[in-house]
């Protein structure tokens, strides 16, 4: 730690790399804006990846600032979807902390000397429920407890606008059943009114079952331990800060605002936040393969001209005809396409799709990719998307346009802002699945949800795409980039918000 350093702060994401990367940047962010130390939990499968993203926002003159930031590798637990083994370690080091014991790094056996500041606040995860409990008891209210909210704020008055979780243990007794099993019906009809319509004030009017566009596996288990809690948190936390960026979606930062603002707390909007450094890629075979194959498009097909394909590092649509009907058009149209399966759901084509993506040979399916290089690569024109928020802002703020896939959590809302409010999306609708695929309530049309409805949907978004209309949506997406990439300027609202955490904590 830098000799002097007045206040200290700890943060612990969730053991999602949506959820982690963004923390990265925000922690290279602060210690550069004020005199702060940070401590940084994490797990060991992450440990290498955030040491290098905290790094990429760093210049070699500013190492005196790094050392500012100590990273601490906690056990994981054995699934991503359960955060109660990671928890638990979280609250070993925490007791640590408190009794002024050094902390040792499970990665690397690294033994770090207890700090001479006590922590001023700590920034947890919303998807870590039990890290909060033990803070606020294992602190006696000497710490500020913010919420780290790394989902678009439009979805947060929907789904974690109020406290389920009494409601859900009263029904869970009542009718004789698993309290996991009731939070997870609680979250899949989320707060809908009597007649099924779900009414938020950053969203139009929806079934509840249009916050759910995909059938999606959520463990009981991850509703009972980490979602029903999350409600309940927001309203007892000192404040929320969160990856989204303020003008993203005005309606919905004016909305949260008010709602903090009756209880005199604040939620700080830092985003949206890109390394300044790009990713160092070299070393990686892959990314190598993945970057020749985008130059090599380049000279033959042009800028612009191939189509990226992720769900992010978890989802995954679970109709495999569907996805592999948009394969089938992608290579009937000749579209060269790069498709990332890193999601922990993600599962291969079956053998004889593998065998005619082999011999169309404009296709790449990797387990990893450069996301942030292959967006930024001039070979790079449209990117399938889920939607999920990391992935919105990274490609606003590349110019890379998204045909939506949206399948749950923030994504269906973000559909929806991205290409009916803002108008620089598509939206696929013929991929809905499961109860998701019923009537719209917004515009009254049903899916037909066959096979060759998706095929006929994506050559008609393809067609638009790669037209007129989507270079009217290509220069509506630099607009919003312009109003965006301000937001970290020297007096941008990113920066001045943090700022201010910072001053108040």
């Amino acid at each position: 730690m830098t000799v002097g350093t007045k206040k200290h702060v700890v943060v612990f994401p969730m053991q999602m790399w949506g959820h982690t990367r963004t923390m990265c940047t925000l922690v290279a962010r602060m210690v550069k804006l004020r005199n702060v130390a940070v401590t940084f939990f994490t797990t060991c499968g992450f440990y290498d990846r955030v040491s290098a993203e905290i790094g990429r926002d760093f210049h070699p003159h500013e190492q005196h600032l790094q050392a500012r930031i100590r990273l601490i590798a906690l056990q994981e637990g054995a699934e991503v979807h359960d955060s109660r083994g990671v928890e638990a370690a979280f609250e070993d080091a925490w007791l640590k902390i408190v009794n002024d014991e050094p902390l040792v790094c499970a990665k690397t056996g690294t033994t770090f000397a207890t700090h001479p500041g006590r922590p001023a606040a700590a920034i947890l995860d919303m998807f870590v429920p039990n890290a909060f409990e033990v803070v606020r008891k294992r602190s006696a209210g000497a710490v500020k407890v913010y919420i780290w909210v790394p989902v678009a704020t439009l979805s947060i008055p929907m789904s974690f606008g109020r406290d389920f979780e009494p409601q859900a243990r009263a029904e869970a007794a009542r009718r004789g059943v698993s309290f996991d099993s009731v939070c997870l019906e609680m979250y899949l009809s989320k707060s809908s009114d009597s007649d099924g319509i779900v009414r938020s004030p950053c969203t139009p009017p929806m079934y509840a079952y249009e916050a759910h566009p995909q059938s999606f596996p959520f463990p009981p288990e991850m509703a009972g331990n980490i979602l029903v809690k999350v409600g309940g948190n927001i309203l007892k936390c000192d404040g929320l800060l969160t990856f989204d960026a303020a003008d993203y979606c005005p309606k919905a930062t004016e909305t949260m605002r008010t709602w903090l603002a009756e209880t005199g707390r604040k939620v700080y909007y830092a985003g949206p936040l890109i390394p300044t450094n790009p990713e160092d890629t070299s070393s990686d075979p892959r990314s190598a393969s993945i970057l020749k194959f985008l130059d090599e498009k380049l000279a033959t097909n042009g800028a612009k001209s191939v189509v990226y394909i992720s769900f992010g590092s978890m989802f995954w649509p679970m109709d495999d005809a569907k996805l592999l009907a948009v394969l089938e058009v992608l290579m009937e149209k000749k579209i060269p396409f790069v498709m990332s399966g890193a999601a922990t759901l993600s599962r291969k084509p079956p053998p004889e799709m593998q065998e005619k993506l082999a011999r169309y040979g404009d296709a790449i399916m990797a387990d990893w990719v450069p996301q942030q290089a292959l967006l930024e690569h001039p070979a790079t024109g449209w990117y399938i998307s889920h939607g999920g928020h990391n992935s919105t802002l990274e490609t606003i703020m590349t110019s890379i346009p998204t045909i939506l896939w949206p399948i749950d959590a923030d994504q269906p809302m973000n559909a929806i802002h991205l290409a009916e409010n803002l108008d620089i999306a598509y939206e696929l609708i013929e991929v809905r699945n499961g109860a998701g695929a019923g009537k719209i309530y917004r515009t009254g049309r049903t899916p037909v949800g066959t096979v060759d409805a998706v095929k006929a949907e994506f050559r008609d978004v393809l067609e638009r795409a790669f037209g007129e209309d989507g270079a009217r949506k290509r220069e509506k997406l630099a607009e919003v980039r312009r109003t965006l990439e301000g937001a970290w300027a020297e007096d941008g609202p990113a920066r001045r918000e943090v700022e201010e955490f910072l001053d108040a904590v």
